[in-house]
């Protein structure tokens, strides 16, 4: 595995590469460029492992971009433990792209620690793999929290994709919300496991969560698994799930407007995939996912 780093100033940060990646965000500190992580993976006949810490000191804000990939299409396996620590009013925004060959497995582990006022937006983006688990584990430790967390997983021939989300709402007059989403076809397997639990005394939390996914193949499979834990009182939170073809009526609007089948699909999975994408903040990142998606 080899670690890339591109479009970055240390001048007012700390990051180190050395078998994972160790940022370090002094406080009321905002690197002036975005930070990319580009991990290249390589065939290995033994697991390889990765550990990353993320230190947000308070008041600080960055955003950051992994992006892995493979340079063969020989078999990789491949764990990723990432340990974020939010401090007290920081600001966080990282985009995962996911793009490996179809023997290469991996799964990353991602622990998130919030404290009072902190602001968290997180996405993973799963184009192939062939299989691909990713959790994340996230615990609110002051008040006013939010964490935005969003996933799109585009799965084909027997490629399995599953998202694990835990979020621990253990403060008052926190804020989270879930958007995950899926387009399976041929036999591929996606999954998603969304779980929030709010603690006693955790009043005033909002949390919502939302899985969408489609099948466009009758042998392709989606499991869900939404769950609530609710220990508190004055509180919001909802969770939904959906599994189905595209639109048969929207389908049908379109080809007789004179729009062929194989548009009309397009327009409507387009359509389908932007509501995770258009919540990318950063203009670059969500163009380059875009473009690297409809291709």
């Amino acid at each position: 595995m080899v670690n890339e780093v591109l479009n970055i100033n240390t001048k007012s940060y700390s990051l180190k590469i050395d078998n994972g990646f160790n940022l370090l965000i002094p406080a009321n500190v905002k690197p002036s460029k975005p930070i990319h992580i580009k991990c290249m993976l390589d065939d290995s006949k033994t697991p390889v492992n990765c550990s990353n810490i993320v230190i947000m000191e308070a008041g600080s804000s960055a955003e950051l971009f992994i992006t892995y990939c493979t340079r063969s299409n020989k078999p990789c396996e491949y764990y990723d433990v990432t340990e974020i620590t939010m401090g007290e009013a920081a600001t966080l925004n990282i985009v995962r792209l996911q793009k490996l060959n179809n023997s290469t497995c991996l799964t990353t582990t991602t622990t998130v620690l919030q404290s009072a006022r902190s602001r968290m937006k997180k996405h993973f983006v799963t184009m192939s793999g062939k299989k691909v688990h990713n959790s994340m584990k996230v615990e609110f430790a002051g008040k006013n929290a939010d964490h935005e967390a969003y996933g799109l997983s585009l799965t084909q021939k027997t490629d399995q994709v599953n998202n694990e989300i835990l979020i621990s709402h253990a403060s008052p007059e926190c804020r989270s919300s879930q958007l995950f989403k899926h387009i399976l076809s041929d036999t591929s397997v996606g999954g998603f496991t969304g779980r929030i639990v709010v603690k006693k005394d955790a009043f005033k939390t909002f949390a919502y969560q939302r899985s969408s996914n489609i099948l466009l193949h009758p042998k392709a499979k989606m499991n869900i698994c939404p769950q609530l834990e609710i220990y508190a009182d004055d509180v919001k939170c909802s969770h939904g799930a959906t599994v189905g073809q595209l639109d048969a009526e929207a389908l049908f609007y379109m080809r007789s407007r004179g729009i062929s089948e194989t548009e009309a699909k397009n327009i409507l999975l387009h359509a389908f995939a932007n509501e995770a994408i258009d919540t990318i903040s950063n203009k670059s990142f969500r163009e380059k996912i875009r473009k690297q998606i409809f291709n």
